[in-house]
């Protein structure tokens, strides 16, 4: 049965296999495929289903804000919203992930402390770098596809952005099996 710890420590694992993945993508990039690469952040399709679901996700969140007269519009505005975004923004991926990252940074924070999460300021510290690289990609979305031409031409940059990843998939995969196996 999942409990809610279950559910935190199973995000925690899905993402740092996230990030092993988006690893070992970032080290196979060069010269040869950055063009399929560097596409990415504007892919609207992909980023049109990363921000709906994100904006479906906020949409529970936003209840306590929001009159219960009213809750009965918050999927249909959610809808409405990655329609718009669909149609209106470019780099529309880059800031879809961007705002999922930060959506993930903040549930994470909130669940370590009511779960008492092992060394609680490596993992806030963890949390807050992987929350404001998300904002900005959100503010400036063409960081992601620079970082991603950045890696095809530098090793330095390949194996930096790739080091990064792996400690990030690490460190989340070991917080989930430590709350997975408590």
């Amino acid at each position: 049965m999942f409990t809610e710890e279950k559910i935190f420590a199973s995000s925690l694992i899905l993402s740092g296999a996230f990030f092993l993945l988006a690893s070992v993508w970032i080290y196979k990039t060069n010269a040869a495929n950055i063009s399929v690469r560097e596409k990415l952040p504007r892919m609207r399709i992909l980023g049109a289903v990363l921000a709906g679901l994100g904006l479906f996700w906020c949409t529970f969140h936003s209840k306590p804000l929001v009159p219960s007269s009213m809750h009965f519009y918050l999927l249909p505005t959610a809808a409405f919203c990655t329609w718009v975004g669909y149609i209106l923004l470019d780099y529309l991926f880059a800031r879809a992930f961007g705002g999922m990252l930060i959506l993930f940074a903040h549930y994470w924070l909130y669940e370590s402390f009511a779960y008492k999460t092992p060394c609680k300021p490596l993992f806030s510290i963890l949390c807050f770098v992987m929350g404001t690289f998300g904002i900005f990609l959100c503010g400036k979305p063409h960081l992601l596809r620079d970082l991603f031409r950045n890696a095809a031409k530098s090793t330095n940059w390949r194996y930096s952005l790739a080091g990064i990843l792996v400690f990030f998939s690490l460190m989340y995969m070991t917080y989930g099996l430590i709350h997975l196996l408590a």
